[in-house]
């Protein structure tokens, strides 16, 4: 059983779910930064491991909540099958073990 791909472009992402996923990655982003100023400037290291934390905090929720879309749009497919939720509960759980 393989995993779904991102939504296709005849199925996007809703523009209000695309500019919160931006959000959080432009985030994560400037936490990335911050982590390259620290390690630059010899910052203590258990100041670096909480920056780092929070870096791939905000990289794990952005990864679930993409992954969440995914589902929603496979359960909103009107010609889903019996047993659809099931399965797609299955994939969703599967890719966010994965994640750990």
């Amino acid at each position: 059983m393989g995993e779904p791909a991102c939504p296709t472009p005849a199925d996007p992402l809703s523009t209000k779910r695309k500019a919160e996923l931006v959000h959080r990655l432009r985030r994560a982003e400037g936490q990335v930064r911050g982590l390259q100023r620290l390690l630059a400037d010899g910052a203590d290291c258990t100041k670096i491991a909480q920056q780092l934390l929070a870096t791939r905090h905000a990289l794990d929720s952005t990864y679930v909540r993409l992954n969440l879309s995914v589902a929603e749009q496979e359960l909103s497919q009107g010609n889903a099958p019996t047993g659809a939720v099931g399965e797609v509960l299955d994939r969703l759980q599967h890719r966010l073990g994965r994640s750990r």
